[in-house]
């Protein structure tokens, strides 16, 4: 067995996604049999964020993710890629509203701003769709479609194992030198 970890902080976006996704492809072509990523992030570009998980889930291998400090908003469907799933004691997660940024658009027709409007709907709906495919199971189901457009909601640790975010909380331990292999961003 060759386990490689793939560390990542930062926030999410198309470099950071090309990134991501080069590493684990480095650690597959390395002779890797299983991938854990460990990550804390801020969120950040929903595209990017949904493409990273689809490649996640693509993987030929068992994925873990581990939470070393907070995954936040699109992050959190990052991160419900792994098939087992922890965070440290102290960490957290948040759900909160779903939002684009326009860069420098100074006007929009009706047109496009229904079209945003929908995009929006099918990414939140899109997300709960993550959410609850990989929370089943877990004994406190939690809908959060509300939090995608309302309120957010932050889970620590506990809170997340009892939502299914998680399978256990629990500090991340690197293994011995030379037992493992390591990737970074940055």
């Amino acid at each position: 067995m060759s386990l490689h970890i793939v560390h990542f902080i930062g926030p999410i976006n198309h470099n950071a996604v090309c990134t991501i996704r080069n590493l684990c492809l480095q650690a597959l072509q390395s002779g890797a049999s299983e991938i854990e990523l460990h990550m804390s992030t801020e969120g950040g570009n929903m595209t990017a964020g949904f493409a990273l998980y689809f490649f996640l889930k693509s993987l030929p291998l068992p994925l873990t993710t581990h939470n070393i400090g907070s995954v936040e908003s699109v992050g959190v469907v990052i991160f419900l890629a792994g098939g087992r799933r922890y965070a440290c004691p102290g960490t957290r997660f948040l759900v909160h509203p779903l939002h684009w940024g326009f860069g420098n658009l100074v006007a929009a027709d009706h047109s496009r701003v229904s079209e945003w409007r929908d995009c929006l709907d099918f990414d939140a709906e899109r997300y709960a769709c993550i959410f609850e495919e990989a929370t089943r199971g877990a004994g406190g189901r939690d809908d959060i479609r509300s939090n995608l457009t309302g309120n957010a909601r932050i889970f620590n640790a506990d809170q997340a194992l009892a939502a299914g975010i998680i399978h256990q909380a629990v500090q991340a331990r690197l293994p011995a030198a030379g037992v493992t292999s390591h990737w970074w961003n940055g």
